[in-house]
């Protein structure tokens, strides 16, 4: 079975690709370096469109149509501008309505851009651009610790790491500056939001966070990445260990929101130029045998273990459903059986 993979290591290369949707312009070389506010590329897209027929503005059948353009796609137009003439027994304009920008010509009708919209790409991340993609965005390259999560806000930046010890409480907050990125366990408490907006923190990382305050967390202004879930769950023992091993380090946090299709999770990264390097899984592999997980669901929940075996036949569960299983060996050393579907491979 595929499943999803959340990599954690203390020292990997990391690559990450930033691109427009749209044809525009890149602002960045090989070699530049980078921080998570840097615009990578942006693009001008059409923000309203109008059609313009003009076959039947000149009189003509839509196959006679195109020979009479005198305009082409991606011209700019002012009100007023011939878009089309005739010169037939009795000629005839067709003229713009309004400014704008041809964007397209099909059967006889021509969509103009009346208005506009600047989109950006950002890097959001520290690190190098290591190869730009012509008319869309580059790829950037760091070395360094690599911490991906379960939930992001959508936002990105980089600070100084502050590990604070749990429980986290508003008191913590006294001494924090707008430069650093607070890293904590389990937040109950909207308060601590309260406080860190109006602290103006660089960022927040944490275990987890009550479920009722998603609404709070989505309406501050700086990114929250939440490593394990919601609810009580209290920051893993490797993580916690990485983490506070890197207190007072430059790190950058891009608190995006997961998406399956391009392989992003939330993420931390804390760019060193020495260690050990680790492989890193990608962001879906097949299940093996030996394999870290984390389980996701049932009464052994946000444990940590190891794949010893994959069951050859479905085995039957609590809700009456038969499963793909595999045996997993908790750090307890217990041994038990979870549905395949209820893992997540740290890579």
């Amino acid at each position: 079975m595929i499943v999803d993979v959340v990599q954690i290591a203390s020292f990997t290369e990391v690559t990450r690709t930033r691109e427009l949707s749209y044809p525009g312009r890149v602002l960045v070389e090989v070699g530049m370096d980078l921080n998570p506010g840097d615009i990578i590329a942006e693009a001008e897209v059409p923000s309203k469109v109008i059609m313009l027929d003009v076959a039947k503005g000149l009189g003509l059948p839509q196959e006679e149509t195109k020979a009479c353009l005198i305009r082409e796609v991606d011209e700019t137009l002012e009100e007023g501008d011939v878009i089309a003439q005739c010169e037939k027994t009795l000629p005839r304009l067709f003229r713009a309505p309004v400014n704008g920008k041809i964007i397209s010509y099909h059967k006889g009708q021509i969509a103009l851009a009346t208005s506009t919209s600047k989109i950006l790409v950002y890097s959001n991340m520290i690190g190098k651009v290591k190869e730009v993609i012509p008319e869309y965005g580059a790829s950037l390259f760091t070395q360094g610790s690599l911490i991906q999560g379960m939930w992001g806000n959508g936002f990105a930046a980089s600070g100084t790491l502050q590990v604070l010890d749990a429980p986290l409480e508003v008191s913590m907050l006294e001494n924090l500056t707008s430069d650093q990125v607070v890293a904590g366990g389990i937040c109950m408490d909207k308060e601590f939001l309260t406080g860190c907006q109006e602290k103006e923190i660089a960022g927040l990382i944490l275990s987890s966070i009550s479920p009722d305050l998603i609404q709070e967390v989505q309406a501050v202004s700086f990114p929250v990445v939440i490593l394990q879930g919601f609810g009580e769950i209290p920051l893993a023992e490797e993580i916690f260990n990485l983490i506070k091993s890197n207190n007072g380090s430059i790190i950058s946090v891009n608190a995006c929101q997961r998406d399956n299709l391009k392989g992003e999770r939330p993420e931390v990264i804390i760019p060193k130029e020495e260690g050990d390097l680790e492989r890193v899984l990608g962001f879906q592999k097949k299940l093996e045998v030996g394999d870290r997980v984390r389980i996701t669901s049932g009464k052994a929940i946000y444990q940590v273990g190891k794949v010893v075996e994959l069951l050859e036949t479905e085995q039957a569960f609590e809700n009456g459903l038969f499963l793909p299983t595999a045996i997993v060996k908790l750090r307890s050393l217990e041994k038990i059986k979870v549905p395949q579907q209820n893992l997540l491979v740290i890579g």
